[in-house]
């Protein structure tokens, strides 16, 4: 699923970066580290690159990451998904 942030640049929110370990600290109430970490993991971004984002984006990179949990076989690249908000 891709995401296109506020200055262009798209990220790809590709649920096979993690494994399922990960996934399960991610919904077992996580700390906000485990959080910034899997979640800059799923996007294939680095933490500090996460947390440079500018709010809206980051909340438009969560939001896409959980809608991704909800279909997770859908294909990761797929072109219909870059232009949602």
């Amino acid at each position: 699923m891709n995401v296109k942030l506020s200055g262009g640049k798209e990220i790809t929110i590709d649920l096979f970066r993690i494994s399922i370990r990960e996934f399960r600290q991610l919904v077992k109430s996580p700390d906000q580290d485990t959080e910034d970490r899997i979640l800059a993991k799923v996007a294939g971004i680095t933490e500090e690159e996460l947390l440079s984002l500018p709010q809206p984006d980051y909340r438009l990179l969560v939001d896409k990451f959980f809608k991704a949990i909800q279909e997770p076989l859908a294909d990761p690249t797929s072109a219909s998904e870059s232009t949602k908000p």
